[in-house]
């Protein structure tokens, strides 16, 4: 039974649900941590008056959380924190903190450090963006090299999909692709799941023992960027990265 919580962690999600995120953060978080989830309520991120509208609730979501008592707050989703760039993202954060009680990050920043504790500098990214959003990848590939990380090669999960339809891909399907993609580039230093709203970390140390390289989320580098700054350890089983903690 537990007796205290050791930690609560706010996470600003851009979709108007949460789901799969959830499901793979309490995969390998401690029974005493726990996920606050607000929203930002965008259904296509790829359309810029839904980012700018939704970024005008963003003092309003850190403030929702800040409510909630959490220790540590996440900005998920690059497509909204990266939509004006480097510069943009810069703007965010400046905005969180100027409203927030506690440490502020987010996903990319976490993305970028992760690859840097895992010292990778060549990534191969497997990406669920659809076709005519190639301004989302250029937006993370500039953020990603102004911090030194190279996306090397881009391969597709195998299916074009709205976000609110990434929660339907099987961990299975995931692990099919990112093993097939990862044949055609073996001169990477890690690989890259791109999407938070894929189920991935229960197949990340199941891939690095096949591919030989490490493997990261968007999920497990939202996990290890929250749990870093407050100490909390996960177990084996999940990955290099997660393992590090």
């Amino acid at each position: 039974m537990l007796d205290n919580w050791r930690a609560r962690i706010g996470w600003i999600h851009p979709r108007v649900n949460s789901d799969i995120e959830v499901y793979d953060f309490y995969q390998v978080a401690p029974k005493d941590v726990v996920l606050v989830v607000t929203h930002l309520e965008v259904v296509d991120s790829a359309r810029r008056e839904e980012v700018d509208a939704s970024l005008a609730l963003l003092e309003r979501a850190v403030e929702r959380l800040s409510m909630a008592g959490v220790d540590f707050i996440m900005k998920n989703g690059s497509p909204v924190h990266l939509h004006y760039g480097n510069e943009g993202h810069r703007q965010i954060l400046d905005r969180m903190r100027a409203v927030a009680k506690v440490p502020v990050t987010t996903g990319s920043q976490a993305l970028a450090e992760a690859f840097h504790h895992l010292s990778a500098r060549r990534i191969l990214m497997i990406s669920s963006w659809r076709s005519e959003s190639t301004h989302l990848l250029e937006n993370l590939r500039n953020f990603l090299s102004a911090s030194g990380v190279e996306i090397a090669a881009v391969e597709g999960i195998g299916q074009q999909l709205q976000s609110i339809e990434k929660n339907k891909v099987t961990p299975a399907q995931i692990y099919r692709s990112v093993v097939n993609a990862s044949q055609k580039h073996r001169d990477v230093d890690a690989i890259y799941i791109q999407s938070g709203t894929m189920a991935t970390v229960d197949i990340l140390e199941t891939l690095e023992r096949e591919l030989e390289k490490p493997v990261v989320s968007s999920n497990s580098a939202n996990i290890w960027g929250s749990f870093k700054p407050l100490n909390i350890s996960v177990g084996p089983g999940y990955g290099r990265l997660l393992g590090s903690l």
